[in-house]
């Protein structure tokens, strides 16, 4: 994926959404933790333990491993858990209000995760195309009055776009990548564009390159 000014602009709203919501968050989990006795030094470690957790599930989940979920979805029921405990003793309504900054945090780095996947897979295959050189014959060697001009370079479609599903799209991947562009993806980039685990896209691809059976 290429960072471009436009792309910039698209994630920092998200990512200053979800940098806020996690300071917010980071103290009501850091005084909860003070109100039921924790040291000071684990009061201010938990709020890492906790948020951090989703963010590590993000990151794991956007690698193409769906154990990522297993992160995000523990990491929320905490911090949920935590942001409204630490409300509830003042009502319902600051109860309420509490919460609300643990559910900014995991919808915008839900967002941004998503956003990211996305554009390293737009960036990965499909939409581009090459220039194919159309070879001269024998009348461009004994050039006529009406064909004064050589001939330029035509533009064709590749061939190797999508695909139904993702093991289809992975294949047309790796073959856009070997056969069009001259670079071949790796099965770590074809995992992590398409979610599919390193096994299986090795299989796919395996044959593709003589490592296959």
């Amino acid at each position: 994926m290429t960072w471009t000014r436009q792309t910039f602009a698209a994630a920092l709203p998200v990512a200053a959404v979800a940098v806020i919501a996690g300071i917010v968050s980071f103290g009501h989990i850091e005084a909860l933790a003070l109100s039921v006795h924790q040291p000071l030094a684990d009061a201010r470690l938990l709020p890492l333990a906790v948020d951090g957790l989703i963010l590590a599930g993000t990151v794991i989940i956007m690698a193409g491993y769906w154990l990522g979920w297993l992160g995000v979805v523990a990491g929320v029921a905490a911090t949920v858990f935590a942001n409204v405990e630490s409300g509830l003793p003042w009502g319902p309504l600051a109860a309420t209000v509490a919460a609300w900054p643990a559910v900014a945090f995991t919808v915008a780095s839900f967002i941004l995760e998503r956003w990211l996947k996305r554009q390293v897979g737009q960036g990965g295959q499909g939409g581009r195309e090459v220039a194919v050189i159309s070879v001269p014959g024998p009348d461009f060697i004994k050039p006529s009055p009406d064909r004064l001009e050589p001939p330029w370079p035509e533009v064709r479609p590749c061939g190797h776009e999508g695909g139904q599903t993702p093991e289809e799209r992975v294949v047309n991947a790796y073959l856009h990548g070997r056969d069009c562009l001259g670079e071949t993806p790796s099965q770590r980039q074809l995992s992590a564009t398409h979610g599919l685990h390193r096994t299986k896209v090795a299989a796919l691809v395996g044959p593709l390159n003589g490592s296959g059976p």
